[in-house]
């Protein structure tokens, strides 16, 4: 209300046009409705248009698993931002103040978060709704202006605000960080939200400088696909890993609308997998994954269309090598090793496997019902299936993953594991190294 009150008395001396927009999120039942009856006669009383309208956030919640506070906020947004659109508004005004700011500081600190979540919320930032649709500049004006002061405005210019008694509700952690931590916090600094505020600001500052060296290599490594974003494993692998970071961030944020979301946990998860085999994936929440293949990793919400087709059976005869679906795939024999001077380690298209345990006849072929397999360090066998399920390989990927069989049955699922039965002991007399690379 008091930033209602101040645009409105702005109007003259900045041309401006203000349109009020209030959601019922129908989750305090009467209280609510009596919320949305006042906004709107109090935008009639004051001559502002206004639209008011009411959702479902139990649905939203239940249809995108989200809390109840990221299924609020996801309505309220896209609610916001498509009244926006529909009047023509170069921007949709968000009436948080300083204290909000300390809140959210303190919030995400206590989430575990980098530098992004450090900043809090930015004087002028964009709401990008997940399907895309919605798009619009979101301005904070009030950033700098502390709850107190709200409160006096309102007593001066005879407003009366209606008071949401959910915000007392210590179910919500928003609530009990504003209810119990900043008191206890004020004990040990009285100008504990000053101190949050100017972090965020310092954050704010640096993250400018970073995201805009996001920005130059973005091109370089990301491509838009109709099921989400593409990066360049190799680019990626070769940048500084703080550009790697922010780099999932941004990827993330575009495609779920912002990064409130997401951890430094998950940040750092993606990371890691991006430098170790293909077919590995994480949730990063909000219905997104990260996946890794052989020369890329996706951010999307379905699965990628796979590196690996179906092929016929093939014999693989060592020394040799047979052609499929773009690969090829070479065998040969090399010497056993020193113990003292092991086989370096080529990544997870590069296997070296007992001869002696193999047998005569290697036969490339992809996955069959039945199939069972000993991953290296396993006693016994499981469902092959089982296997790639446990691995996290995407289910559009396992039909044509190329397996390298011999006479005791899967010998190499290829880029993931090796058979414990087929591996290197001081006993093997005869190796062979078995390879896939892209023709």
């Amino acid at each position: 209300m008091t930033l209602l009150g101040l645009l409105c008395t702005l109007t003259e001396k900045y041309s401006l046009r203000v349109h009020a927009a209030h959601l019922d999120h129908g989750m305090r039942g009467e209280e609510s409705e009596a919320d949305a009856r006042y906004v709107d006669e109090t935008c009639r009383r004051w001559g502002v248009p206004v639209v008011v309208e009411r959702t479902d956030v139990g649905a939203l919640r239940a249809r995108r698993r989200l809390s109840w506070e990221a299924a609020a906020r996801d309505a309220r947004y896209d609610f916001l931002a498509r009244v926006a659109v529909s009047v023509g508004a170069s921007a949709v005004a968000l009436g948080h103040t300083a204290d909000d700011q300390a809140e959210t500081v303190l919030l995400h600190l206590l989430r575990g978060t980098g530098m992004r979540g450090l900043q809090g919320m930015l004087s002028l930032s964009r709401w990008r709704g997940r399907d895309g649709a919605s798009d619009v500049a979101l301005v904070r004006p009030m950033l700098h202006v502390t709850r107190q002061e709200t409160e006096a405005y309102c007593a001066e210019h005879g407003i009366v605000p209606r008071q949401d008694s959910s915000n007392r509700d210590e179910r919500f952690t928003r609530n009990r960080v504003r209810m119990s931590l900043m008191p206890q916090l004020r004990r040990y600094n009285p100008a504990v939200r000053e101190a949050l505020t100017r972090l965020s600001h310092t954050m704010a500052r640096d993250m400018a400088y970073i995201d805009q060296q996001v920005r130059d290599v973005w091109p370089s490594v990301v491509t838009q696909e109709p099921w989400g974003l593409r990066l360049d494993r190799g680019v990626f692998n070769s940048m500084h890993s703080s550009i790697q970071a922010h780099l999932i961030q941004h990827a993330y944020a575009y495609l779920a609308g912002d990064g409130e979301q997401m951890g430094l946990v998950q940040v750092e998860e993606a990371r890691r997998l991006a430098a170790q085999a293909a077919g590995r994936s994480i949730s990063l929440g909000r219905g997104l994954r990260f996946i890794t293949s052989y020369e890329d990793m996706v951010i999307t919400g379905r699965a990628p269309e796979s590196p690996w087709r179906p092929f016929d059976d093939q014999y693989l005869p060592v020394p040799g090598s047979v052609c499929t679906d773009g690969w090829t795939v070479v065998a040969r024999e090399v010497t056993v090793p020193d113990s003292a001077d092991p086989f370096p380690d080529d990544g997870p298209f590069c296997v070296r496997l007992s001869l002696d345990a193999l047998g005569d006849e290697l036969l490339l072929r992809t996955h069959r019902p039945g199939d069972r397999f000993q991953p290296l360090g396993m006693d016994g066998t499981k469902k092959l299936k089982e296997f790639l399920i446990d691995a996290h390989v995407p289910r559009t990927w396992r039909d044509g993953i190329p397996l390298v069989v011999g006479r005791h049955g899967v010998a190499w699922v290829a880029g993931w594991r090796i058979a414990h039965w087929a591996r290197v002991t001081p006993e093997t007399r005869q190796v062979v190294e078995i390879s896939l690379s892209r023709e």
